[in-house]
């Protein structure tokens, strides 16, 4: 996962897809999560199922940067970090691919809506407009879930540990399960400390399997009845020294296997509020 997701800021910790978001009815008991966590995106697996809500977004050549999820016809929910720093006509976003070069539906932005205030560690959420509708089955919102449920990443960014000017962006989606974490869990973060109410903590710190570079604003997903329902975007890495007795380093890696990511369902009035007007 490498035109990895987002630009490195030196004081900052790097940042690393519903029928409408109006619909937040109760989501349905959730089936078995089928196994543990994956010890293999660090780690995941190539993707084993459609999603046609994931959304890859990229330069206007074609290089992927961040992930995202589709909401509607029009609209793709990221990581503010992504595209604050950005003007439609930079961006391009492809829908519904298990591979960010190819196939689903590719499209120009038409919009870009940061969080107001939105920032690199808290409130990192923003929305993009597509230029025309696409075809492709967007992915409801969740509700708030708790500490242990069961959850999903995926993304196209690092699959190995390391710095993120060193590492590849995989051809094919992966996938990694794994579950919330207790907030106080991803509590070393460079770029500033998890936001318990808006913010979640995911990954899998036993095998140093999570979300890593290039997977910002992607999905966090949890399995239902009804299907995927999307519970948060990547915002950054949770990250320590490689040494304990050395200090932070500058530009952390993914060496933990733990990522913190914006709560979109707490956001869920803000994003009607851009994508249905009153």
């Amino acid at each position: 996962m490498r035109s990895l997701r987002l630009t490195l800021a030196a004081s900052a910790l790097l940042w690393l897809g519903l029928t409408g978001p109006a619909a937040l009815a109760a989501p349905a008991e959730p089936d078995p999560p089928g196994g543990g966590a994956s010890t293999m995106v660090i780690g995941g697996e190539d993707a084993t199922e459609p999603y046609p809500f994931m959304a890859s977004l990229q330069t206007t050549a074609n290089e992927h940067f961040c992930g995202g999820s589709l909401l509607d016809a029009e609209w793709v929910v990221t990581a503010w970090h992504c595209v604050a720093d950005k003007q439609p006509a930079d961006v391009r976003l492809r829908i519904g691919s298990h591979h960010h070069a190819d196939g689903g539906s590719l499209r120009d932005a038409q919009r870009i809506v940061p969080h107001p205030e939105g920032n690199w560690n808290h409130f990192d959420i923003a929305l993009v407009k597509l230029d025309q509708p696409v075809p492709e089955a967007p992915i409801a919102l969740d509700t708030r879930q708790a500490t242990g449920t069961p959850t999903r990443l995926l993304g196209w960014g690092c699959t190995a540990p390391g710095p993120n000017t060193g590492c590849e962006t995989p051809d094919v989606l992966k996938q990694l399960d794994s579950a919330i974490r207790e907030p106080s869990t991803c509590r070393h973060v460079t770029g500033g400390a998890i936001q318990p109410a808006s913010e979640v903590c995911t990954g899998n710190p036993e095998t140093e399997a999570g979300p890593c570079f290039g997977d910002s604003g992607g999905p966090l997903l949890r399995r239902t009845a009804g299907g995927w329902r999307l519970i948060g975007a990547f915002s950054r890495v949770e990250s320590l020294p490689q040494d304990p007795d050395k200090p932070q380093p500058q530009f952390p890696d993914c060496h933990t296997g733990l990522g913190i990511y914006t709560d979109v369902t707490v956001h869920a009035e803000w994003i009607d509020s851009v994508i249905s007007p009153a």
